[in-house]
């Protein structure tokens, strides 16, 4: 994949899809697929213009994807190149014909900008997909704008993920992302409490930042590491039955496999919510669940065998 910076003007001519792709979602992908089909029609290289940081300056904002992972999606789904804006003061004070002539024109050297239709830009998102079409018709740039695409009724966006899976709605989430939400991260050394019970636990030092996170509780996952994967069952919280923490934590227990992967990068997928976190008042009590949680965890795999798609 070819990242351009903003030191960088493209000498081609280009089609390009403009967005946070935040997810690289559902919508996202027909977005894609537009940017690729103008591109081939009209001899354009097909570039993603993106953002380092999100355009709306939201206090506490939280991604689906931070940009290492989103520019993996996007790479995953077939994008070659991607230009990566920062949004520094003085790229947010642009008007809309600012940033037209600036971004569009001279750097990405434009022939087609494919967007989607409740696309905004410029100082205080003043323009919209008219403003855009009306610059494009004086530069003779095509101008496509994607309609919001809708699964199983309902519509799909980065913000609409983003509250099921605050609210532990994997299954929903994931069909509108079209594959598994995951966190990714190092697996760490933990206490080994998980192990004295009889259940090892893999710790995730994940790379959140500002990434959202599952709703405490536990849940059906899998695991990738090394380019193998894992059946697991995840608990996402704070563990009250052992410890007296604000940090949330993330740790595994590997169906059927107990090895040493301390170390190891990880990308943990969430498939299913299985219940909330418990503080237990026994070691027996919390064994005696743990164990219906990866029996319920067997089940669902049965089920459902793994379909590693990203």
């Amino acid at each position: 994949m070819k990242i351009y910076d903003r030191n960088e003007k493209i000498s081609e001519r280009t089609a390009v899809a403009i967005g946070m792709f935040d997810g690289v979602h559902m919508g996202h992908r027909v977005l894609l697929k537009e940017m690729f089909s103008v591109a081939k029609s009209e001899n354009l290289v097909p570039v993603v213009y993106t953002f380092f940081s999100h355009p709306i300056k939201e206090t506490k904002r939280k991604y689906l994807t931070l940009l290492p992972e989103r520019l993996y999606l996007l790479e995953k789904f077939g994008v070659s190149n991607v230009f990566i804006a920062e949004l520094d003061e003085k790229f947010m004070r642009m008007t809309p014909e600012e940033f037209f002539g600036t971004e569009i024109v001279a750097r990405m050297n434009a022939r087609a900008v494919i967007v989607g239709e409740n696309f905004r830009f410029g100082i205080g998102r003043t323009g919209n997909v008219e403003t855009l079409r009306r610059l494009g018709d004086k530069s003779d740039i095509l101008v496509k704008a994607v309609p919001l695409v809708s699964v199983s009724g309902v519509k799909v966006s980065s913000s609409a993920i983003h509250l099921l899976i605050e609210k532990g709605e994997m299954e929903k989430a994931n069909t509108l992302l079209g594959y598994p939400f995951f966190v990714s991260g190092k697996i760490v050394q933990g206490k080994g409490i998980g192990r004295l019970l009889g259940f090892p636990t893999a710790n995730v030092s994940y790379n959140n930042g500002y990434k959202v996170l599952p709703k405490k509780g536990v849940y059906v996952t899998y695991a990738e590491v090394s380019g193998k994967i894992y059946k697991s069952v995840t608990n996402v919280g704070l563990n009250p039955t052992f410890e007296d923490t604000k940090t949330i934590k993330i740790e595994t227990h590997f169906l059927d496999v107990n090895t040493n992967l301390y170390g190891k990068e990880i990308v943990l997928h969430f498939l299913k919510y299985i219940r909330p976190e418990i503080k237990f008042a026994s070691k027996t009590e919390i064994t005696n669940r743990i164990k219906e949680d990866t029996k319920i965890a067997k089940s669902y795999f049965e089920q459902n065998p793994v379909k590693h798609n990203v």
